[in-house]
């Protein structure tokens, strides 16, 4: 405790506390201001890439709608026999090659007498619209009857319902189609469907898992999956993630998320990876369809622009607080050092003769010298005073003087008086 009896001492320890404070009150208001902002913003830009996905998905899907639209209008302007026609160019019009097929399936006795006259044309092996009869038969199942063709008569005017994906034997690839509602002469005539394959899903995927350094997957709120994964490899489209979920942390995850996302709500949740890293999932619906979008990536990821963010406020602080904190201590310093001087100039005054002429020098107008210039006008009336008082003391001398001299004619008188008495006698 001896070394903290100067002032210099305890200044240099207040800055050095000071400073201290300051460090661990940065760091605490970073991690719990700055830091979750960040984040924050992090997770918006990975869900914002990942919602490439979804807006990709939308794009295409509003062509197909598109599409499908005109086919409705069309079509109630036909006869039977141009319909049969028109179809195959209305199906393919953009040759799009995700249009596997399409066609318009009436109502029983709408289109004719018949109760099952559908005109349906799918791309045979070499690309070419192929017309495709089994609807009709007599062997098929009412279409008109079929969940597909219900929605597609419920949907709002001039929008789609969507399909759940599936598979069948004209297409290795999975689809979905679009149907919707047509109307002729104010009632409803039928409906018209297109043929969409999902195979671009797994390119869309594929990008988007390289972009986020993560893992994507497109599904259905039952659990089929739409898209293949990386870390799964093979062809797993239609399969249920409860199938998967033993092989895959992911696919786990998603098959939990499924029974807890609600509405258009984004879902979101940690799990650890094998290798002991964390990870941060996402689960959320892609708007006007029947499917969801599912995502995870590394947590460090997240959390890499704010750690970059904080390294730079770091390399800027740091260096930026000890200059600071050496600019003090050489102030402190300097003060302490001028302070040794002024006491030196005191100590000097007052050792040997203490001649009073002398005074501290003066080279500035600041406190320091202020309190020079004090101690050199405490000595000029030092001066004065020992000056008046060695005056006085000399007018003393010589009244004492005189006074002695008196004293002695006194004395003389008096002696020569009694002499003068003795010789009377």
């Amino acid at each position: 405790m001896s070394s903290l009896k100067t002032i210099q001492a305890r200044y240099t320890l207040i800055f050095i506390a000071f400073i201290a404070v300051i460090f661990v009150l940065t760091e605490e208001g970073i991690r719990h201001f700055i830091t979750p902002k960040l984040k924050a913003s992090e997770e918006q830009l990975v869900l914002g890439k990942v919602n490439k996905i979804a807006e990709t998905i939308l794009f295409e899907l509003a062509k197909v709608e598109a599409q499908s639209r005109s086919i409705t209008q069309t079509i109630p302007l036909l006869d039977s026999d141009t319909i049969d026609t028109v179809v195959p160019g209305l199906v393919d019009q953009y040759g799009d090659p995700k249009v596997f097929g399409g066609g318009i399936w009436p109502l029983a006795q709408k289109r004719s007498e018949r109760d099952k006259h559908s005109t349906f044309f799918h791309r045979d092996a070499g690309g070419r619209m192929t017309v495709n009869t089994y609807w009709n038969s007599d062997a098929a199942p009412n279409y008109y009857e079929q969940p597909w063709h219900r929605a597609g008569q419920q949907a709002p005017r001039g929008q789609c319902a969507w399909a759940a994906a599936y598979k069948d034997d004209a297409s290795a690839q999975p689809r979905t189609n679009c149907a919707m509602a047509i109307n002729k002469d104010g009632a409803l005539f039928g409906v018209s469907t297109i043929d969409v394959t999902l195979g671009f899903f797994n390119k869309l995927v594929a990008e988007k898992e390289k972009e986020i350094q993560g893992e994507v997957m497109i599904v259905e709120p039952d659990g089929k999956i739409l898209s293949n994964q990386s870390s799964i490899g093979g062809e797993i489209v239609l399969k249920n993630v409860a199938e998967l979920a033993d092989q895959s942390l992911f696919v786990s995850e998603i098959r939990g998320g499924l029974s807890k996302i609600g509405g258009d709500a984004l879902f979101k949740s940690q799990f650890q990876a094998e290798d002991g890293d964390d990870w941060t999932f996402y689960l959320q619906p892609i708007e006007g369809t029947p499917w969801l979008l599912a995502a995870a990536l590394p947590t460090h990821l997240l959390t890499e622009n704010s750690a970059g963010v904080l390294k730079t406020l770091a390399t800027l602080q740091i260096p930026l607080v000890i200059l600071l904190l050496a600019a003090m201590l050489f102030a402190v310093r300097q003060l302490m050092q001028r302070l040794h001087v002024l006491r030196g100039n005191i100590d000097s005054l007052s050792a040997g003769d203490a001649d009073l002429t002398r005074r501290i020098a003066l080279k500035g107008e600041d406190e320091m010298e202020a309190v020079g210039s004090s101690v050199n006008r405490f000595l000029a009336c030092l001066q004065t005073m020992i000056a008046d008082v060695t005056q006085a003391s000399a007018v003393i001398a010589e009244e004492l003087a005189q006074l002695q001299q008196q004293s002695r004619h006194t004395n003389e008188v008096l002696t020569r008086h009694a002499s003068e008495t003795d010789q009377a006698v």
